[in-house]
């Protein structure tokens, strides 16, 4: 089954993140913010954390966790809705 997780990252300096945007882009990923995503998988925070990080610098910053039903979220960038849709939150 596949679970929806948010992603969120800070980059510390100017670098090429466009490794880490891709390989969103590639999971099916959708952006609802600058740096925030919601990517569906079958992992764990965890491993989906762990495998990101391949991605980015040592010092850059990463969170993954769960998207559950009890959420909230003021003008999120367009095809939120559509992509919660597609994939439905596991609770």
């Amino acid at each position: 089954m596949m679970i929806s997780f948010t992603v969120s990252y800070d980059f510390i300096s100017i670098k090429n993140y466009k490794l880490l945007i891709d390989e969103l882009e590639r999971l099916g990923a959708h952006r609802s913010q600058d740096s925030f995503w919601l990517v569906a998988c079958n992992n764990t925070a965890k491993g989906l954390h762990d495998y990101l990080r391949k991605f980015m610098d040592d010092d850059d910053k990463l969170w993954v966790s769960e998207l559950t039903r009890n959420h909230h979220y003021t003008q999120a960038n367009s095809g939120k809705n559509a992509w919660i849709a597609q994939n439905p939150l596991a609770r």
